[in-house]
């Protein structure tokens, strides 16, 4: 059991700890603060002067993103095959290189449909936020099963799910 005179001592040891800890943390930020705000003042005094290269503090911005965005179109196995958006013939994929087509930047989403002989067609969209690249997995048609969503064919039905007619009731 601890006396009373230690346990005064052990918290005044602890309030000390948490004074000094309480004025580092306070140092650290005004020291952080008085940085910041020099910073801010020397990039202020650079702004509108040049140096002798004549370039000015704007300079050094990152060049601004352009007006069009390019998407990449390939099929895997490459295959000559046709990209229609909607109605319109976007172009056909030169093999082995990928089709390039150019849309404004931000002008929505595609929505493309690739056609290759001896493949079904592919459905998929490609967005004009940046430029990008659309990789499309052509299947045969003998491999249809092994497509996400695949649904057996039913067979078929002669009487189409008639009901079997009845003999008429013997009188």
């Amino acid at each position: 059991m601890r006396s009373h005179a230690s346990r005064e001592t052990s918290q005044h040891w602890f309030a000390r700890r948490r004074t000094i800890a309480v004025a580092a943390a306070a140092l650290l930020f005004s020291a952080s603060l008085a940085v910041w705000a020099a910073g801010k003042k020397a990039k202020e005094a650079t702004a509108g002067s040049t140096d002798e290269a004549g370039k000015t503090a704007d300079d050094d911005l990152p060049p601004a993103k352009p007006d069009a965005v390019r998407v990449y179109i390939q099929t895997s196995p490459p295959r000559k095959a046709q990209v229609k958006w909607g109605g319109k013939l976007l172009g056909v994929i030169p093999v082995p290189r990928a089709l390039v087509v150019e849309r404004p930047r931000d002008s929505g989403p595609l929505d493309l449909v690739i056609r290759a002989a001896g493949f079904l067609p592919v459905h998929t969209r490609a967005y004009t936020f940046s430029d990008s690249r659309v990789a499309v997995k052509l299947t045969p048609p003998l491999e249809k099963n092994k497509l996400f969503g695949y649904r057996e064919e039913p067979a078929p039905n002669p009487d189409a799910g008639a009901p079997e007619p009845t003999a008429p009731p013997a009188q």
